[in-house]
Parts: structure tokens; C-alpha cells; sequence
């Protein structure tokens, strides 16, 4: 059976349909959720950001404020930026904050309005947006898709301080093409790009999510590049972890491209979908 994972990660609330792993459309933005203590690599055509949040206590990610209605959560960062024509690696660091202020709240949410926050991350040809993923522990990074990205992903078992020169020119060698995988394991990803564990590969897909959108109170997913009479599972899951995967749909591909939704779940705010060859 082949177990080839395809990924796509939506943010709901922030920025409404907030990111998909096969579209890219002028307008849009890209997230991805990453954790602290670990580097994320992003890779240009000409440079690689290797970028890591500091992990920290709750208390000192949130800044106090005498006013009970801000919240005020900041998030540390250093980073190493390879120049792929000189070779150079340089250094650098910085800090991103928001300060929201509630404006009204209700059953159905809150009204907050941004009263200083900063949350751009500006490197070489990068420029990230920041947002608080999890006091101290978790950010989200967004891209815009028509920035110099190529691919964005948080390896599993590199440390910042083991990077060097070599290694960051491995991501900046890789292939880019229009689908992405992680081949029996898994990552953070988010693309365009084809990886297997940590590090990029060349081994192409075919499945895979095409687009998403909200109707009706469901989420459409379009799955396009279907073999037919092939068996297919679409899981979902409310973070990424190993275990945390659950099948959803199972059905057997009848044409190349087919939609399938799956009603919102009340008081959820994000939600991660993927499709694999295979059957319960």
C-alpha cells in the first residue's frame, strides 16, 4: 500500500481561508504552525532562513498590563540567513509582539482591535508575518504566495546550533515542484515542495488536495490527480503530532477529480486535512 501523505492546513480564524498546500493565488497567504525550540527552514532561490522562536515560560511571554482587556504576547527569535551565491551565513535576532485589546465579547467571540502589535520578520528576500500560536510554545508564520518562498518546513530532529553551511545548502538544491509529500513519516510542511522525512527529495505525486472552501457550513476539499478504482483515505486532525491522525472518509476514486466536505465542528479554529492511497 503506498503511504504517501498529502497535507493541507487550514487557519480559520485569523484571516478566514488562510492557506492551502496546492493553491497559490496572488492574494493569497500561506501559515504554517510551528513549534518553539526548533529551527524552521524557509528556502528562496537564492538564500535559506534557518529561524528559531526561544521556547519560555507563559509569564514571560506575556507582558502585563495594567489595563485587564489587552493582551500582550511576545515571542523571541534568532536566525541564520545562507546566501546561496556567496555561501555566506549571517546572524541575527529580534522579537515580535501582539497587543490586542477586546473590544466586545460575546457567546459567538470576540471584538479585539490591534493597539501596538509588531509582527514582521524581515531577512535577505524574506519577509514572514508572525502570530501567537500558544504563549511561549507556539507560533504561527505566514508568507504571502507570490514571496520568493519555495517551501517551508519544521524538521523533525535538526537543532539550530548543529546547522552549517552544507546542510542549509541541501534545502537550496531541492527540487521545486508543484506537490509535496512526506514519505512515511511525518512533518510540518507547507509548499510547494516534495519531501520525504527531514530532508527534500525528488519522488513526485499524484493525489492531492487542489483547493478548499467554506459552503453552507462545510469545508469543500477538491481532491484532483485521482487514479481510477484506487482506494483513498482523507483523515483530519486538530494538530500535528504522529498519533493524532483520523480517518474520515474512505472511497473508492471514480474520476480524477472529485469534492467531499465535512461539516464545521462548533468551537473549532483550525483544522488539518489529508489525503493517502490506501482503505481502513
Amino acid at each position: 500500500m503506498k503511504h504517501n501523505l498529502l497535507k493541507i492546513m487550514l487557519a480559520l480564524p485569523w484571516l478566514g481561508l488562510a492557506a492551502s498546500s496546492a493553491v497559490s493565488a496572488p492574494s493569497m497567504n500561506k501559515t504554517v504552525r510551528v513549534d518553539h525550540g526548533r529551527p524552521v527552514i524557509v528556502v528562496s532561490q537564492k538564500s535559506v532562513l534557518a529561524l528559531e522562536f526561544v521556547q519560555e515560560p507563559i509569564a514571560q511571554a506575556l507582558v502585563p498590563h495594567e489595563e485587564t482587556d489587552i493582551r500582550h504576547c511576545r515571542a523571541r527569535y534568532r536566525y541564520w540567513l545562507y546566501d546561496g551565491a556567496s555561501g555566506a551565513m549571517t546572524n541575527g535576532q529580534g522579537t515580535v509582539e501582539e497587543v490586542y485589546q477586546t473590544i466586545s465579547s460575546s457567546p459567538q467571540g470576540r471584538q479585539v482591535k490591534d493597539v501596538g502589535s509588531h509582527v514582521g520578520i524581515s531577512a535577505g528576500d524574506f519577509y514572514l508575518w508572525w502570530s501567537e500560536g500558544g504563549a511561549g510554545a507556539r507560533s504561527w508564520i505566514y508568507y504571502r504566495t507570490d514571496s520568493p518562498v519555495r517551501f517551508l518546513q519544521q524538521p523533525q530532529r535538526v537543532a539550530f546550533d548543529s546547522l552549517d553551511a552544507a546542510q542549509l545548502r541541501r534545502y537550496l538544491d531541492a527540487r521545486n515542484v508543484q506537490e509535496f509529500v512526506a514519505a512515511g513519516k511525518t512533518v510540518q510542511v507547507l509548499g510547494p515542495a516534495v519531501f520525504a522525512g527531514d530532508l527534500p527529495t525528488e519522488t513526485p505525486t499524484a493525489a492531492r488536495i487542489g483547493s478548499g472552501a467554506v459552503r453552507d457550513g462545510a469545508f469543500e476539499l477538491t481532491l484532483v490527480n485521482l487514479a481510477t478504482n484506487q482506494h483513498y483515505l482523507i483523515e483530519s486532525s486538530l494538530e500535528l503530532k504522529n498519533s493524532s491522525w483520523t480517518p474520515v472518509h474512505a472511497f473508492i476514486a471514480r474520476e480524477s477529480t472529485q469534492r467531499w466536505s465535512d461539516p464545521l465542528a462548533k468551537r473549532v479554529e483550525v483544522t488539518f486535512y489529508r489525503i493517502r492511497e490506501g482503505a481502513y
